[in-house]
């Protein structure tokens, strides 16, 4: 008992300790990003030399690639979800696949950036534009979607497959119908992390979307996001006022990611809530 406490008392300082940090880091970013901030700022286009420069273009870029990346990778990854759940077969190379899907999730995105670059702009001659992030970041999207999708397909109670199939409907039916609505507030939820994640990436993108924009957004444009540009201005920006530049560009990407966590969260909830199951149910 003794020893229970003194880990939970261990845990809980650790978990102190990384919110006070990030907390932290926080209070850093507010204090330079709000310094002259101005709501223009977002409606504005970068600039190099000069003050006063804005994040619009990279505000468009993050979301628009984030989201088509999603639609990409998303219906893919929950067809090959659907598969190893309900129709693969139980022989021993299904479950090598499962662990290469995880496997996959654990190689770094520098390395998927470079492999896309290779293909694309190396192979077939693409520019680093929007097109080619979106890409790069759906193949990291990919296996991450398959892999949350066969795990919460899992968790559905296998008496309502059971007598969905008893009643007479299809596999598919039973699928379609049945068990992915069940397990639809659990992939709304996770979707919020993923969306916050993709968001997030810099390493791929700067080999394929690359770090500059074009003067509009076009799939062959350039698709410098939030991210890459955070990182450019804060390593190689020679504005003026690159420290509030940087600064409000990681508050602008916070607030982003966090707002898709807490939507995502949001809407599983009000899910949950019209069938009538509580917080405590679902657990």
């Amino acid at each position: 008992m003794k020893r229970g406490r003194r880990w939970y008392a261990v845990s809980a300082g650790i978990t102190v300790v990384a919110l006070a940090i990030v907390l932290w880091v926080l209070l850093l970013l507010a204090k330079d990003g709000l310094a002259g901030w101005h709501w223009s700022r977002l409606t504005r286009f970068p600039r190099e030399l000069r003050s006063g420069g804005g994040i619009a273009p990279e505000l468009v870029n993050t979301v628009s690639m984030v989201m088509l990346a999603e639609c990409f990778s998303a219906p893919v990854g929950m067809a090959v979800a659907v598969w190893l759940t309900d129709y693969a077969p139980p022989a021993a190379w299904v479950g090598w696949l499962k662990r290469v899907l995880i496997g996959f999730q654990s190689i770094p995105a520098i390395v998927v950036g470079l492999i896309v670059y290779q293909t694309l702009v190396d192979g077939l001659g693409w520019p680093l534009s929007v097109g080619s992030g979106t890409i790069a970041l759906a193949v990291l999207n990919l296996p991450a979607v398959a892999v949350l999708g066969a795990t919460v397909l899992s968790e559905v109670p296998g008496r309502l497959r059971e007598g969905s199939l008893a009643l007479g409907a299809t596999r598919i039916q039973t699928v379609w119908r049945l068990m992915l609505p069940a397990a639809l507030p659990a992939l709304i939820d996770q979707l919020g992390y993923s969306w916050a994640r993709l968001a997030g990436e810099t390493a791929a993108l700067i080999f394929t979307a690359g770090i500059n924009v074009g003067p509009r957004w076009g799939w062959f444009q350039p698709g410098e996001t939030l991210a890459v540009h955070f990182w450019y201005v804060r390593t190689e920006g020679a504005m003026p006022d690159w420290r509030m530049v940087a600064a409000a560009t990681g508050l602008v990407l916070v607030t982003i990611t966090a707002g898709a966590v807490l939507g995502a969260k949001l809407w599983a909830a009000r899910i949950l809530a019209k069938r009538g199951v509580g917080v405590s149910e679902r657990g």
